[in-house]
């Protein structure tokens, strides 16, 4: 076996040759590399997560989400940088890193979209309360589906906040991604915002076409993708 056949085997949780030598002695190398890996992401992401940013007052449950998205994500790519590709494919298939499930909704944009119950773009056409402290419903009037491919007409979903009915004024036309995940709220993009740097700079006029840029590229690596998290 080589070097890169022993890391593979402790990413997959396989147990340790029995036979003694150099196969042996690679695994117990690997296991140790795991374990220094293991502790570095767990510092980074712990540093990160303070750092991440809090709640904008203008779509307060977008920016949670896309925050802790980003957290996760950066966390990924640091592992794929230091084990190569090998992990890159048990992340977003749902593999582990650490002994524990790993969702991909968690770390690629392609499984954001697997854990979306519904993606769809269109305009709000109300907003109204739902029952607890700044909970509230909105509807928005859906012209194009991206999941399922072909939606229904109106999309209802809840989102919290005080500033909820400012950011979903009636008329206003957003791309909403409503998780599958129970208790995470929607992420959307608005029309007339600022771009949020998830494309290249100059590549979106505004976060609406960038969110439908970002979720145009995920969809076809999203078919297949499991939400081990989903309700």
């Amino acid at each position: 076996m080589e070097k890169n056949d022993e890391l593979m085997a402790v990413l997959l949780g396989e147990p340790s040759p029995e036979q003694a030598g150099d196969s042996a002695d690679r695994y117990a190398d690997a296991e140790r590399d795991m374990a220094a890996v293991r502790e570095q992401l767990r510092r980074i992401g712990d540093g990160l997560a303070q750092k991440a940013p809090g709640r904008e007052e203008s779509a307060p449950a977008r920016s949670r989400q896309r925050g802790r998205r980003r957290l996760f994500a950066l966390v990924a790519s640091v592992a794929v940088a230091l084990l190569g590709t090998g992990t890159a494919y048990l992340v977003a298939h749902n593999g582990t890193t650490n002994g524990e499930s790993a969702s991909a909704a968690k770390l690629t944009y392609e499984g954001i979209i697997a854990c979306s119950s519904t993606v769809a773009e269109g305009t709000v056409e109300r907003v109204e309360p739902a029952g607890g402290h700044d909970r509230y419903r909105i509807v928005l009037d859906v012209d194009r589906s991206y999941k399922p491919a072909s939606g229904e007409r109106r999309l209802s979903f809840t989102d919290e906040g005080a500033n909820v009915p400012a950011y979903y004024k009636t008329g206003v036309r957003m791309l909403v991604l409503v998780s599958s995940i129970p208790g995470e709220g929607p992420e959307t993009y608005r029309a007339g915002d600022p771009p949020y740097g998830e494309s290249p700079p100059g590549a979106a006029r505004d976060a609406l076409e960038e969110g439908r840029q970002s979720v145009e590229r995920a969809l076809p690596g999203a078919r297949g993708l499991e939400c081990s998290g989903a309700g």
